[in-house]
């Protein structure tokens, strides 16, 4: 149970850096700081980031330990 534990965290976190660099990606060529329209897009795009990277995630971990 452990070694199932450790994998599973060690996979959210080699998650964690391709979800880093396209978030800076975001932000460098969407500029969210010039003006509010540019903030909310760039929130909405973030949103959709979140739920499409979590749907991934969860998929993978289901599929390297399935239920039965």
């Amino acid at each position: 149970m452990k070694v199932r534990s450790l994998v599973i965290l060690l996979c959210l976190l080699m998650a964690l850096i391709p979800a880093y660099y396209i978030n800076k990606y975001l932000q460098r060529s969407m500029r969210p700081r010039d003006s509010a329209g540019r903030l909310f897009l760039f929130l909405l795009l973030n949103l959709v980031l979140v739920l499409v990277y979590t749907l991934l995630l969860v998929g993978v971990i289901v599929r390297l330990f399935p239920l039965h």
